[in-house]
């Protein structure tokens, strides 16, 4: 439940700065919890009747609100000092905590970061002394922050910044990759109600078919939901099958544009878009292409069939009645 009197437009402005964060999506959670005033501080507990006692529990000489137990309490301020982010422990001249963090948006980025992640370290720390009763050094919490960063900015450069794809005029025909790359086509079907059918088939540069794979399941996705699933059923099974040059190609062209840019956001799409980019690190290199429904018959027939199962694959091979789409294709190459 969010608190009372917090204002939506303001709690969009708070989420926009914190989704523009370089942080893992725990303290991104937790900032959040912060802005919505849910985090359980013991003034909140003695507010709803669930505790007497809402004294902070290191020093002991203030009421624990989330500014106090955060950013104000002795036994923080050092943190927040050694680790030069004061200029984010301001939080008594606003009057919502979205506010608060919304005015972070004019702070260096690195210094966000940091903060942020500080903030997420001191408030496991207040956990650890009211459930453990223990503390930890300062030097000890002021390491675990940088390795934090450090990871989180080796793991954004190593998933989201490869440089963007750019996108080839759309074919209206199959296109044979590269030699030595495969190219793996998706497309989805619809065509049964409740039931979502996803099609892949590998195909090299002469147009022989490394594998072809069908998949049924009962669901009722939006259409760009299922082909960002076929997309991602895709990248799994290249990674199953030891690939290391790969084109992925769907007649999808928005998911071929987001990819392409590494363009993720914060919506059930992009949390499947994420899955995708994550998977597609352990390639050697992979491209993303978008091409017309005439030149990917192939994978939308396999995404007709009725596999034996949930999921049917053919190695090296095809179905019977996809071969004449297969053999159609090979002739179109030059």
């Amino acid at each position: 439940m969010l608190g009372k009197g917090l204002n939506f437009d303001s709690l969009h402005s708070a989420w926009s700065t914190i989704w523009g964060l370089e942080v893992s999506p725990k303290v991104r959670h937790f900032l959040w919890r912060m802005g919505t005033h849910s985090l359980p501080v013991r003034s909140l507990l003695k507010y709803r009747h669930l505790t007497e006692d809402a004294l902070c529990p290191w020093c002991g000489l203030e009421e624990e609100s989330m500014g106090h137990a955060i950013f104000s309490c002795p036994r923080v301020q050092e943190l927040w000092e050694v680790s030069q982010c004061l200029c984010l422990t301001k939080w008594k001249e606003f009057e919502t905590m979205c506010d608060f963090i919304e005015s972070w948006k004019g702070v260096d980025v690195k210094v966000q970061q940091r903060g942020a992640t500080l903030a997420w370290v001191i408030w496991g720390e207040r956990n650890y002394k009211v459930f453990q009763d223990k503390t930890t050094p300062n030097e000890v919490l002021i390491n675990r922050v940088q390795r934090l960063v450090d990871e989180q900015g080796n793991y954004a450069s190593r998933i989201y910044s490869r440089p963007a794809c750019s996108v080839p005029r759309s074919a209206n025909t199959w296109v044979a990759p590269p030699k030595g790359v495969i190219k793996l086509n998706v497309d989805v079907s619809l065509a049964t109600e409740g039931w979502i059918g996803i099609g892949v088939v590998a195909r090299d540069w002469m147009g022989k078919v490394q594998f072809a794979a069908c998949r049924r399941c009962r669901a009722h996705w939006p259409v760009e939901i299922a082909e960002a699933k076929a997309v991602a059923n895709a990248v799994k099974l290249g990674r199953r099958y030891g690939l290391e040059d790969v084109i992925i190609e769907t007649d999808c062209q928005s998911v071929v544009s987001r990819l392409s840019k590494n363009a993720i956001y914060f919506s059930d799409l992009d949390t499947i878009l994420g899955d995708i980019s994550e998977i597609s690190s352990s390639f050697k290199s992979i491209s993303w292409s978008h091409v017309r429904r005439d030149g990917n018959a192939v994978a939308h027939q396999i995404a007709r069939l009725v596999p034996f199962g949930t999921e049917q694959i053919w190695e090296n091979h095809c179905p019977t009645e996809i071969s004449p789409y297969v053999l159609m294709d090979a002739l179109s190459l030059d």
